[in-house]
């Protein structure tokens, strides 16, 4: 029964790390694989860049995302969107440790293979 408080009680913690404007989860996620940085913004912006230019590729914001959703688990944090402009659904799930590795499944819409992949915190 502990346990399970526990769990509940660092479930409640780790939601607060991705409120639904993203306000509490800021900071620099790298995608080495794809030479990308994944920019998780207060003011409620996930800014896809390549890590070796700069530039930005995709700003996702309210008007570029559809069926934004936050979980909180037993597993961690996990915040979901679809994005009719790339084609692709993401999930970011951020597991109940000390880490602050991020966990990214991309699932585009013309094939049946997800992109998965654990980023580091730059």
């Amino acid at each position: 029964m502990k346990k399970l408080f526990v769990m509940v009680i660092l479930a409640v913690m780790a939601t607060g790390l991705f409120a639904l404007d993203l306000g509490g989860i800021k900071g620099t996620w790298q995608d080495k694989a794809w030479d990308a940085d994944w920019t998780f913004s207060a003011d409620g912006h996930i800014v896809l860049s390549l890590t070796s230019t700069g530039e930005k590729i995709y700003d996702f914001n309210d008007s570029t995302i559809q069926n934004f959703k936050v979980d909180a688990g037993t597993k961690g944090v996990t915040i979901s969107f679809y994005c009719k402009d790339t084609e692709r659904a993401y999930k970011f799930t951020k597991g109940i440790s000390l880490n602050a590795d991020l966990d990214m499944v991309v699932d585009p819409d013309w094939t049946d293979k997800d992109y998965s992949v654990t980023m580091k915190m730059k």
